[in-house]
């Protein structure tokens, strides 16, 4: 089973990828961690991959016979959307995901919640502003995202998810 959840920051991929990976027995793996590497030394706490390490990462994920991963679709990861049987669209509302980009923040700027990035006012604006870009398409993600529709579940809210959840606990496969 091949599992790729999109959506935008914030909309819950991580937290849905676990869950997953806890009912259906399969390792799950965040995209974040394929693009960049921790370098306390870049104000950013982090850094890029060279492309050519990134996209051999990616592509010893893919290879596998089973697989969780989330991202929001970047496009250097194009062909986990087409090597996946199901594509998870987490559709949730922007005051909930902006909600939750500052409750994250706040958590990671006290070192409640670790990041791979320095939880500077910079990041936070930023991830405002990608929140934003996916509520006007600017991402392309729908785009993206839209010649595999007939694999694609949308989830708009926690009682979608938490039915989903149920039914893959109950059948511990997707349909």
């Amino acid at each position: 089973m091949k599992i790729y959840i999109v959506g935008s920051v914030s909309s819950g991929k991580s937290t849905l990828a676990k869950k997953l990976s806890l009912i259906l027995k399969i390792l799950y793996q965040p995209l974040d961690e394929i693009v960049h590497i921790s370098d306390k030394s870049n104000p950013w706490g982090n850094c890029k991959r060279p492309v050519e390490e990134r996209d051999n990462l990616f592509y010893s994920i893919i290879q596998q016979t089973s697989w969780i991963i989330e991202d929001t679709g970047r496009p250097c990861f194009e062909e986990g959307l087409k090597m996946a049987d199901t594509i998870i669209l987490l559709e949730i509302s922007p005051k909930l995901r902006n909600y939750r980009i500052i409750k994250r923040w706040v958590k990671q700027r006290l070192g409640i919640e670790e990041c791979i990035y320095n939880p500077r006012y910079k990041m936070l604006k930023c991830m405002l502003q990608w929140s934003k870009d996916y509520d006007e398409g600017k991402d392309n993600l729908k785009d993206r995202i839209s010649p595999y529709k007939e694999k694609v579940i949308t989830l708009k809210n926690n009682k979608d998810i938490n039915i989903f959840l149920e039914e893959c606990l109950n059948t511990k496969k997707l349909a």
